[in-house]
């Protein structure tokens, strides 16, 4: 088989594990049969362990996902294209980038895993009898792997070729694409059928594999993207699915089902969700994270590399590590936190570990306003630490968390207020505990209660505090984009980025009472941290005994404010907002491999 046939399809998955091959040779048609493979439980687990190792790679959830969820108004790339990652986060890809080959094969060859558990494993002998609960789990997972797979093909290439069955070997592989739609319909309801084959996570005691619980929120996730907006394969109109009405009602359902069931909640410190990450536990007492993907340290995973907080790299921190931090945020992200909000140090911070002679300790970042960086992510929370020898070292092995608790809430409060005009109680009491976890009881009075009452007032400014609280709670995580481009926002909001930023360094009236003209700084007794007075408030130049006096923004150099405004408007440069071309080219080896059926009819 070709290696870029139309489905970019790796079906023979003895690359994963050698024993399959004595059971490529049968009478069958099928690579794998009932009575040859799937007479045995750990076979069948090897054939969805291997749609996991998929996910797990640096191409994929490893790293190289970052680039196909940039640029956002929250996540991404300041540097110029690259002629690969950038150009791609730049909303500029070409057919010629390999990227886009790799991603399409890494997913398609997933879903051929998955579609041989899910043809094999009813048919097979261990579908009955002692391992029938075994045999449907991992039918279950397949199901939901399978589903996230589109799902992530559909974000990246719109309408895509859709196979369900297993590949044999009279297929026909040259299949054209199939409606998104028709994508979203079929798989929205195929994990229905499977939800009762998963279990719950208290059963399995880990979030490294899918469960009952991640099978809900994937549908529901799934559901508001079909019932949001999206580009338009041929057509270029920008439009909800066709029935996107329905399909709030399906969200909203399998929210509210998650919610009752009482089997997940917040971790109560919001800070507490990603150090437990760092130092590769799970928690298991409030199970917050729904499905996280599965690195190893030292062998896979570049979280906290890649994105996260800077540590020196030509020189590296010798207690942590390098750093690169590739992705970037804005000031006006950090800005938009109310000052009180626990979450705002957890996602941006305003030091690092990158300056030149003090790459062991923190450092406030460059008053230039590109240093920003999500910061959910960082070396210095890895425990064990990586220093030492693994100081270069880049796979970090922290695990990435696709879904967490919040999101059920969120969505949940977002789908009660589009069904009802307007937000129910239960809307308001769903964001009440995200926004209670954010701030201490004493201020909930105010930064709860009266805040959630005062943007319930109508549809609209409970959607707008929607999509603020998104972007508060889930800032770094990669999920901006998506919620953008299905709330037809994308362009608005990074356009509302660049303007509010520009603001900033000129010292707009409207930061004065909250962007300090000054910083004042002082290292902590540990010669390590430091400690910033006045990150959200101005302070008198005069010098205060003890601290450190920096400029900041708004008394950079006009050469800076220049440099910084140019760095910041070439975020999402190739961007159109006439066009919303969110979508990216097939590969050109997978075009030309198709026979004439593929064709990049989703670029405007």
């Amino acid at each position: 088989m070709r290696r870029n046939i139309i489905l970019g399809i790796i079906f023979l998955v003895f690359a994963v594990f050698a024993s399959c091959e004595d059971y490529l040779n049968t009478d069958s048609n099928s690579v794998f049969t009932e009575t040859t493979s799937f007479s045995n439980i750990d076979f069948a687990e090897k054939v969805v362990n291997g749609v996991y190792d998929n996910l797990a790679s640096v191409n994929l959830f490893g790293s190289f996902f970052l680039w196909y969820n940039c640029d956002s108004d929250i996540e991404f790339v300041i540097a110029a294209n690259n002629g690969g990652t950038f150009n791609i986060a730049h909303y500029d890809a070409n057919p010629g980038i390999s990227n886009l080959n790799t991603w399409w094969n890494l997913f398609y060859s997933s879903i051929e895993r998955a579609n041989i558990c899910i043809d094999n494993l009813p048919k097979s002998p261990i579908w009955e009898g002692e391992y029938a609960a075994e045999a449907r789990r991992i039918y279950g997972e397949a199901v939901t792997l399978r589903a996230l797979c589109y799902f992530e093909l559909i974000k990246i290439f719109g309408d895509v070729p859709f196979k369900v069955t297993s590949t044999q070997a009279d297929d026909n592989y040259y299949l054209p694409k199939t409606d998104r739609d028709e994508i979203f319909e079929y798989l929205i309801q195929d994990l229905k059928d499977a939800e009762d084959y998963l279990p719950w996570m208290r059963e399995t005691n880990t979030a490294e594999r899918v469960s009952k619980a991640f099978l809900k929120g994937l549908r529901a996730r799934m559901a508001l993207s079909y019932a949001g907006y999206s580009l338009r394969n041929i057509t270029h109109e920008t439009r909800r699915g066709r029935y996107w009405q329905d399909y709030y009602k399906i969200a909203n359902q399998e929210c509210k089902e998650l919610i009752n069931s009482s089997e997940h909640k917040l971790n109560p410190s919001f800070e507490n969700v990603f150090r437990t990450l760092h130092s590769y536990s799970q928690d298991m007492t409030n199970k917050e994270i729904l499905f996280e993907i599965p690195f190893g340290r030292l062998i896979s995973g570049r979280i906290g590399y890649d994105i996260g907080m800077y540590f020196a790299f030509t020189v590296p921190s010798t207690k942590y590590g390098r750093g690169n931090g590739t992705v970037r945020t804005s000031p006006y992200y950090y800005y938009s936190f109310d000052r009180e909000d626990k979450r705002r140090n957890v996602s941006v911070e305003l030091y690092q570990y990158g300056v030149t002679g003090f790459v062991d300790v923190q450092r406030l970042i460059s008053a230039a306003g590109t240093e920003f960086r999500p910061c959910k992510w960082r070396k210095s929370w890895i425990n064990p630490a990586m220093g030492g020898d693994l100081q270069t070292a880049q796979f970090t092995g922290v695990n990435w968390p696709i879904m967490r608790y919040a999101d059920i809430l969120l969505m949940y409060a977002e789908t009660e207020n589009e069904i009802n005009g307007g937000p129910t109680q239960e809307a308001k009491d769903a964001l009440s505990m995200i926004r209670e976890r954010a701030f201490s009881n004493d201020q909930w009075s105010s930064k709860v209660t009266d805040y959630v009452e005062s943007v319930s007032g109508n549809k609209d400014d409970f959607f707008d505090a929607i999509v603020d609280e998104r972007a508060w709670e889930f800032g770094g995580e990669m999920l901006r984009k998506t919620d953008l481009v299905r709330w037809n926002l994308l362009g608005t909001k990074v356009r509302e980025m660049k303007e509010e930023c520009q603001k900033i360094v000129n010292d707009d009236p409207k930061y004065v009472d909250l962007v300090p003209n000054y910083i004042f700084w002082k290292t902590a007794n540990d010669g390590e941290i430091i400690e910033i007075l006045n990150p959200d408030y101005r302070l008198p130049s005069t010098a205060i005994p003890g601290y450190t006096r920096g400029n900041w923004m708004p008394l950079i150099s006009a050469a800076s404010k220049t440099a910084f405004i140019s760095s910041i408007n070439n975020v999402a440069h190739a961007y159109d907002e006439a066009k919303n071309n969110h979508l990216h080219p097939i590969n050109i080896n997978i075009i030309e491999a198709s026979n004439g059926v593929l064709k990049n009819d989703q670029i405007p």
